[in-house]
C-alpha cells in the first residue's frame, strides 16, 4: 500500500482559500508607491528604466481594465494660446 496523504476536501479548499492573492488595489498601490518613490529621488539612475517599464506595465494593466481612468494630458496655456484653441470670445 502507498502511503500519500490526502487531505479532505474541506482541508484543500481552506489552504486554498488562505492563499495570498493579489488585487487590483495592491496593483493601484504599487503604482502609487513607484510615483511617491521617485518623486522622493529614491531611485538611482541605473534603475530608472526597469522602474519605469514596471510602472508603464501597471498603469496600462490598471487602464485597460478600467480600474482606474486614463489621465488626459495637462494642457498649458502656452500650448492654448500658440494653437489659438481658447474657448473665451
Amino acid at each position: 500500500m502507498s502511503e500519500e496523504e490526502t487531505l479532505p476536501a474541506e482541508t484543500a479548499e481552506s489552504v486554498e482559500a488562505s492563499a495570498p492573492a493579489l488585487g487590483v488595489n495592491d496593483l493601484k498601490l504599487m503604482a502609487n508607491i513607484i510615483e511617491v518613490v521617485s518623486n522622493r529621488g529614491a531611485i538611482k539612475a541605473n534603475e530608472m528604466a526597469a522602474v519605469g517599464s514596471l510602472y508603464n506595465n501597471l498603469m496600462n494593466f490598471l487602464i485597460s481594465n478600467g480600474a482606474i481612468q486614463a489621465e488626459a494630458p495637462e494642457v498649458s496655456d502656452e500650448e492654448v494660446a500658440e494653437t489659438g484653441e481658447k474657448g473665451n470670445d
